[in-house]
């Protein structure tokens, strides 16, 4: 249980715990101040209309990251600082925050709560927005094995311009989103890997970082990580450690997988897998369950695994199987 002690986002609530992860939690309070009997953060929220104020929080977290949504009905003033160790960014829905660290916020905003100097802002009535945490040491090691390049001192409002830091910013809150709300959605080491990716996408959003490797550069990045994906069906390896092994940055690889098949590498190792087992279970020879072969192939969380082959194959694996 320590994860939960430690999580940035909630202290105090003890709900079962699967495989070390905790499932989302709904909290419902009269001052948003109470959230700091239950989380490790130090929060002075003020009113500023009048009318009674009511919060609502939904929160989820794992090893390494942890989910947050808030909705509060009255404009407020947002003062605090976030916990220790983490590093912890906010998506507001559009025009939900006015003032961020004393600075007029436009659409399409990274917010940063910065350290130990505290975050300041101004949220409108009707406010509701997700925030994201992330272990501090555990996204700088990613960011170093994967060619990141993150800056020391973040700004205070990231404001994206291009289509693929906006596409990363629209994925990161609908993951964060589905975390919170869908019962069946499954968090996981790689649940986790594609969260911070996104945010370190989101973060290195400009001309500096953009790829410029060769297309030679690239065939031989996808060459190395097709090899490694084959050959680790049923223990599927990281995008960190595929990165690692074809000595391409994420930004290269993501490009040169994007131009040969249209899909980013994370999208189409989970096609290899799922094609394979597919392959199984059509073969005459192959005498082991659905169960057999989806795990045979690296999944092991079934309800997730029956969604994803539906989604890809338009039938569930028992249709397959009895075809």
């Amino acid at each position: 249980m320590d994860h939960i002690k430690n999580s940035p986002n909630l202290q105090k609530a003890d709900p079962a715990v699967a495989d070390g992860v905790m499932p989302a939690v709904v909290l419902n309070f009269d001052h948003p101040n109470m959230i700091g009997d239950f989380t490790p953060w130090d929060i002075d929220f003020r009113q500023l209309d009048s009318g009674r104020l009511s919060t609502r929080v939904t929160v989820r977290s794992g090893h390494s990251v942890s989910a947050l949504s808030i909705a509060m009905n009255q404009r407020v003033h947002q003062r605090g600082v976030s916990p220790k160790g983490w590093v912890t960014f906010g998506i507001p829905s559009n025009g939900a925050v006015d003032k961020w660290q004393s600075k007029d916020v436009t659409d399409n905003a990274f917010l940063s709560f910065g350290d130990s100097d505290g975050f300041d802002g101004i949220s409108t009535a009707g406010f509701t927005g997700n925030v994201v945490s992330f272990e501090t040491d555990r996204l700088e090691r990613l960011a170093e094995t994967c060619g990141f390049h993150l800056e020391h001192d973040t700004p205070d409002a990231h404001k994206l311009r291009s289509k693929a830091g906006l596409a990363s910013m629209a994925q990161l809150e609908h993951l964060v989103s589905g975390l919170l709300t869908s019962a069946d959605a499954q968090w996981s080491e790689e649940t986790e890997e594609t969260l911070m990716l996104e945010a370190l996408s989101i973060l290195t959003d400009n001309e500096a970082h953009f790829d410029r490797s060769q297309a030679a550069t690239r065939r031989r990045a996808v060459d190395r990580a097709m090899d490694l994906m084959a050959a680790n069906l049923e223990d599927p390896v990281s995008i960190e450690e595929i990165c690692k092994e074809s000595g391409a940055s994420w930004r290269t690889l993501d490009r040169a997988f994007k131009e040969q098949f249209g899909l980013g590498p994370k999208s189409y190792y989970v096609r290899l897998r799922l094609s394979r087992v597919r392959e199984d279970l059509l073969t005459d020879s192959f005498n082991g369950t659905i169960n057999d072969a989806a795990n045979r192939c690296g999944f092991w969380h079934m309800g997730q695994f029956a969604q994803d082959y539906r989604r890809f194959f338009r039938e569930l694996p028992s249709e397959t199987r009895g075809s």
